[in-house]
């Protein structure tokens, strides 16, 4: 297992990471993890054995730290999209559903509205379109897969960044 300390890149250094790198990998692990405002590029990975990671925590310039093997890098660069992809999709879908029936509740208040018999009865003063799918505990699916994340790479916050 590797650890490395992850800093931010001085605008005006030349040093970039090799693309297919382990350190260019750290990099978009942090970047994720960290919630990071810019691209990946804008971060660099220091093995943490290194008097260069022991300079940047001096400086207070290290970000978090990050603990990789051959297996989690695999993961990462194999799996960890498609997951995330697959996640997105799923809850665009259900905000997709929440739409239609919202939607279609609003047709059933209006047909209710519009009868003769049964106006003055509201069925959305009843109904919770929202709350319903809820129930299904999607709203964790991010945050679990995240604790994943953090859990896998040994993911640990040192200085927060600034936008």
């Amino acid at each position: 297992m590797s650890k490395y300390l992850v800093i931010p890149r001085r605008a005006d250094s030349p040093m970039t990471h090799a693309g297919g790198s382990t350190e260019e990998t750290v990099c978009e692990i942090a970047k994720n993890l960290l919630h990071y405002p810019g691209p990946s590029e804008y971060l660099m990975a220091i093995p943490a054995d290194t008097k260069v990671a022991t300079f940047a925590v001096l400086k207070d310039d290290a970000l978090c730290s990050i603990e990789v093997t051959q297996s989690t890098l695999e993961t990462w660069r194999k799996d960890v999209t498609n997951i995330q992809d697959a996640i997105n999709s799923f809850q665009s879908a259900r905000d997709h559903a929440e739409n239609v029936l919202d939607q279609a509740l609003g047709d059933l208040d209006e047909a209710y509205e519009n009868s003769i018999g049964f106006k003055g009865y509201t069925p959305s003063d009843d109904i919770s379109v929202y709350g319903a799918l809820e129930q299904m505990g999607s709203n964790d699916l991010e945050y679990t897969f995240q604790r994943a994340l953090h859990e896998m790479y040994k993911f640990q916050v040192i200085r927060r960044h600034t936008a």
